[in-house]
């Protein structure tokens, strides 16, 4: 191994230079006899500050240019990866806090509400004519400065021949930022509704998508989802995510929007994260929603084969008399 002279930083009068000094952390593949203080908690703390700020994160950043995204893609570029991972013990014993496996799972997402006074209408059942359920959201804008970032990594996707039944999916929620990030993590938004069910009460829901994006010579885009809830009023339902640690998803995925053609494409991991509340009105009930804007780190996609058929199962005969 190579052994190179770094400048001397602890003690040093030197300016740090943000350009330079993520680089000059890592030598070859040994570190310098003169560069202890990289394994210190606080250096790394200050290489993650000096380096890996949102500004800096990223070797390019643009807009998405789908309509339904709404935040800021931040790419960390493969050097600046390689130094966060020298530099920091920490990060290299990253971990996962959490396995959630909805493969099997029914999720229960139906809320309650009053009967509409004076019908026959039972509660916590939609009633045509007493009532009716309804929502708002709102909107703020991304922020480059904000130490706040989720990356969702598509882990595993079978088949990789992707049809209109349900395929598999692997994700994994990590934090890419500098500060932890609360999370939800229970597939059943109904459980979090208090008893009273005239009750408000507010949640916070993170959908996990899969994008659809063809790599032929036309244009192809399909997207698909599944949703977790937490509400702070229930113990263990959201996950506060430290830098570094991700929580683990499998789930049973379908495509809502698809190419009306078959298509060679990629699929990639997305997120929403809301804040919400849900107001119970007689007959109905009105959802209140905030989008949180977390920067968004974009991880590897996952190359698939796309066609918009369905499986058609075999009717079974009745048996003959």
């Amino acid at each position: 191994m190579i052994a190179v002279q770094t400048e001397e930083m602890h003690g040093s009068d030197r300016v740090p230079d943000r350009n330079t000094d993520c680089e000059r952390a890592v030598v070859g593949m040994a570190f310098s006899s003169r560069a202890k203080w990289r394994s210190s908690s606080s250096a790394c703390g200050r290489v993650l500050e000096n380096c890996l700020t949102p500004p800096t994160l990223s070797e390019r950043r643009c807009f998405s240019n789908y309509p339904y995204r709404y935040n800021t893609d931040v790419t960390i570029g493969p050097r600046k990866f390689l130094v966060l991972l020298l530099v920091c013990p920490n990060f290299l014993r990253a971990q996962e806090v959490k396995f959630i496996d909805l493969s099997s799972v029914q999720q229960r997402t139906t809320l309650r509400f009053p009967s509409a006074q004076g019908s026959g209408c039972v509660p916590g059942t939609a009633c045509v004519g007493a009532g009716g359920v309804g929502g708002s959201g709102s909107d703020a804008a991304p922020d480059l400065r904000d130490p706040r970032a989720l990356g969702i990594a598509l882990d595993r996707v079978t088949p990789t021949d992707i049809t209109l039944d349900p395929f598999e999916a692997e994700f994994r929620v990590l934090n890419t930022g500098l500060v932890p990030v609360e999370v939800p993590v229970s597939p059943h938004l109904s459980d979090l509704q208090p008893r009273e069910e005239s009750q408000p009460f507010s949640y916070l829901s993170l959908a996990l998508l899969v994008r659809l994006s063809g790599t032929g010579p036309m244009p192809a885009l399909g997207v698909g989802w599944i949703e977790l809830y937490g509400s702070a009023e229930h113990e263990g339902t959201i996950v506060a995510l430290k830098p570094g640690q991700w929580v683990r998803v499998k789930a049973k995925i379908n495509l809502h929007t698809w190419p009306s053609q078959a298509t060679e494409g990629q699929l990639r991991g997305d997120f929403w994260l809301r804040r919400n509340v849900f107001r119970p009105q007689n007959g109905g009930g009105f959802t209140e929603t905030v989008n949180v804007y977390p920067n968004r780190t974009a991880l590897p996609a996952v190359a698939i084969h796309f066609s918009p058929t369905r499986t058609v199962h075999p009717q079974t005969q009745p048996p003959e008399p």
